[in-house]
């Protein structure tokens, strides 16, 4: 979000209201697709598993893509207005019910989508690994948060702190480091564990902003592959030396997000 931004930032327009609207429908049409009628219990560690995570991976990114271009001026930094931030708020938290249903429907336990503890050394160790790659690519929103050049105003804050919580680390970790990576536990080998899920959330934060003439194709592709794939590869590998916790991770995610979304959402001073 930060790269596009400071590489072509977008003019402000007004909110496309039928992506609003699309968003909640495929939502609700996903939902009850996966969940009616799902059938017993499915393995964590399964080729089916591995299959209904994608399927999740694919509502979930057509909603968030939807809902993107609702929010496309607040998300890139081009449009402030309280009433848009606060349609963003109720938009982050319906992403993160989603993925939610998707919890309770599967019947997993919350260990293995990565909520385990982990040894205090190595959590501060990978803790910090992971934030420093936060630090690095959020180093131009922090800046600027620092320097006074922004005004954050509890619009913005209430905003980020939504949005890196609820719109993104939260339901990101769940769905892609902790369910469609855990169910490859066991049937691939360790790094295609890792690419897989890097993969998909890719593809998945590829549709959030697509190129056009608001966003050249040379800023859509550096943001592709220059942040997302190896933000995804990273906290995949992060999740695996923990030994199977997104902790480390999510608070890397959430820490990114959370600086990007406030330097975004805040007026110029």
């Amino acid at each position: 979000m930060e790269i596009l931004k400071t590489l072509h930032p977008a003019p402000a327009s007004e909110p496309l209201l039928g992506f609003l609207v699309a968003g909640f429908v495929l939502m609700v049409v996903g939902l009850v697709a996966l969940t009616a009628r799902r059938g017993p219990h499915v393995p964590l560690t399964s080729d089916k598993a591995t299959r209904r995570a994608l399927l999740y991976s694919l509502v979930y990114g057509l909603c968030a893509a939807c809902f993107s271009r609702v929010l496309q001026g607040a998300l890139l930094g081009t449009e402030h207005s309280p009433w848009l931030l606060a349609l963003g708020d109720v938009l982050f938290v319906t992403l993160s019910l989603l993925v939610w249903v998707m919890v309770v429907a599967e019947h997993h336990r919350l260990s293995d989508y990565g909520f385990r503890s982990v040894p205090a050394g190595r959590f501060l160790l990978i803790t910090v690994m992971g934030l420093g790659a936060a630090a690095l690519y959020a180093a131009g929103p922090v800046t600027r948060i620092a320097s006074g050049a922004i005004v954050v105003t509890p619009d913005s804050l209430v905003f980020a702190v939504l949005f890196a919580t609820f719109g993104s680390a939260l339901p990101g970790e769940i769905l892609f480091r902790g369910f469609l990576m855990g169910s490859l536990g066991g049937r691939m080998s360790r790094w295609s564990r890792l690419a897989l899920p890097a993969l998909v959330f890719t593809a998945v934060r590829s549709v959030r902003f697509l190129p056009g003439v608001d966003l050249p194709v040379p800023a859509w592709l550096f943001y592709v592959f220059g942040q997302v794939l190896p933000l995804g590869l990273w906290w995949g590998l992060m999740r695996d030396l923990s030994g199977g916790s997104i902790w480390p991770g999510l608070i890397s995610h959430l820490v990114l997000e959370f600086c990007t979304a406030l330097a975004s959402a805040s007026p110029h001073a």
